[in-house]
């Protein structure tokens, strides 16, 4: 593609123009299930930055909940959803459920699967969860990076996540964002100033950031879903 350009950034990076126009302040990573990732939108300079991982954490407690046995079926209504299972909750991205499951599970066993993640940058500290499980929803006061947050994505497609087994491969049918034409496991974000959507289909993962309010959720779910050259579902 004209004007791409090769950076260090997990191996080799191809930063290419971007296909379409994007909204200013947005980043979009892209990576081919056997390439290299590519900046489709966005500076090189975002990669690090530490970040709000906002509801994007929810996932580390779907893992933790399902790998102790908290939550058996992802459909099955789950306490505080008002009926939804696992797979809507996560879709939804709703709050009271994954707070309930946070307290449940506890800051010190909460905090071994969100560091085996890979998702949180830095140790998790003793106490991150003193707020309760209402700000554990969306991580407390643990961070994270675009890098990290597109890794997961990536290591989600290509198999290599730290969840394996019957816990892992539910997680796997939870993140389906149903009601797509394309097979796609999304998770999205926001909290703080932080908007994130990030997950897998077929053939590539995507990740978009960009700071903002909720109200542009919209924008960020369009740039993600556009990849694929669909339109976006609503939860």
């Amino acid at each position: 593609m004209k004007g791409a350009l090769l950076i260090g950034l997990m191996g080799v990076w191809s930063v290419a123009l971007a296909e379409e126009k994007y909204p200013d302040g947005m980043t979009i990573l892209e990576t081919p299930k056997g390439g290299e990732t590519k900046l489709v939108t966005g500076t090189k300079m975002e990669m690090d930055v530490v970040r709000e991982p906002a509801s994007t954490f929810k996932v580390v407690i779907a893992w933790a909940a399902l790998d102790r046995g908290l939550v058996q079926d992802v459909e099955a209504p789950l306490e505080g959803a008002e009926g939804s299972g696992l797979r809507q909750s996560l879709q939804k991205s709703l709050n009271p459920p994954f707070a309930i499951l946070a307290e449940k599970l506890g800051a010190e066993v909460l905090g071994e699967y969100a560091e085996r993640s890979g998702l949180i940058d830095g140790k998790i500290p003793k106490g991150w969860m003193k707020a309760g499980g209402q700000e554990a929803a969306h991580a407390a006061d643990l961070k994270t990076t675009l890098r990290r947050e597109h890794s997961m994505a990536v290591a989600w497609m290509r198999g290599t996540a730290p969840w394996d087994g019957q816990a892992g491969k539910k997680l796997q049918d939870a993140l389906i964002w149903k009601g797509e034409k394309v097979l796609l496991r999304v998770k999205t974000g926001s909290y703080g100033g932080c908007l994130w959507i990030t997950g897998y289909g077929p053939d590539k993962a995507v990740t978009v950031f960009m700071e903002g309010p909720v109200s542009r959720r919209p924008e960020m779910l369009k740039a993600f879903f556009g990849r694929w050259g669909v339109e976006p579902t609503s939860p």
